[in-house]
């Protein structure tokens, strides 16, 4: 009976022993501008897409951004990644160049955290850094105003901040001065006329009323 137990004893001990092991074989999770600190080394790294696109070999490149500090992540199999969206990556650290960038073999190491359009923010986010969502998906929350064919302006309660949103005739929008809404769309910056926009051009961009 009691080689029993102490049979069962080192099953649960060796278990165990396997499970710290694996956690400590995990490679370490660190901030982007670390990366130059583990050069050949495998490393998790968060961040928000920047930009994205495919090679004609397959691969697919991805920049993302954090805390103000960007890196370019090599994916040897593409993934569904959009702009906007805020992953999480697994690879290892290389120079390229004058950069740093993460490989990743396999696109299952490209974690999606949060979709773009499942982050919400109000605009004084926006206004308060607007270069940090240049050409991003973003999805902003605000009241309609000054309504016209094909854009309006939305702005803050207290009216302070504004963005102008341009949007397709044949997306059906209805909207009515004062309401509460979300307005997903890209974020770029109008050269010709000096100023921020969000545009609701593709299939994906659309208005959801808060109120």
């Amino acid at each position: 009976m009691k080689l029993k137990y102490f049979s069962l004893l080192f099953t649960v001990i060796g278990i165990l022993v396997l499970y710290f092991l694996s956690e400590l074989s995990q490679p370490p999770a660190i901030e982007i501008h670390e990366l130059p600190d583990f050069e050949g080394k495998q490393v998790t790294v968060d961040g928000i897409v920047k930009d994205h696109h495919t090679t004609k070999y397959g691969s697919q490149i991805i920049t993302i951004e954090n805390n103000n500090a960007t890196a370019t992540v090599f994916v040897e199999t593409a993934s569904d990644v959009e702009y906007g969206d805020k992953i999480q990556v697994t690879g290892e650290v290389q120079k390229y160049k004058d950069d740093w960038e993460i490989v990743v073999n396999d696109n299952k190491f490209i974690k999606i955290l949060k979709k773009w359009h499942n982050i919400s923010f109000p605009l004084w986010q926006l206004a308060d850094n607007p270069t940090r969502y240049l050409d991003l998906n973003v999805n902003v929350t605000g009241h309609v105003e000054a309504i016209s064919n094909a854009y309006f302006y939305l702005v803050d309660v207290e009216k302070k901040h504004s963005l102008i949103v341009f949007y397709k005739l044949s997306k059906n929008i209805t909207i009515f001065p004062g309401q509460k809404i979300s307005a997903s769309g890209k974020f770029s910056f109008d050269k010709e006329n000096f100023r921020y926009q969000l545009g609701l051009y593709e299939e994906k961009h659309g208005i959801t009323p808060l109120e």
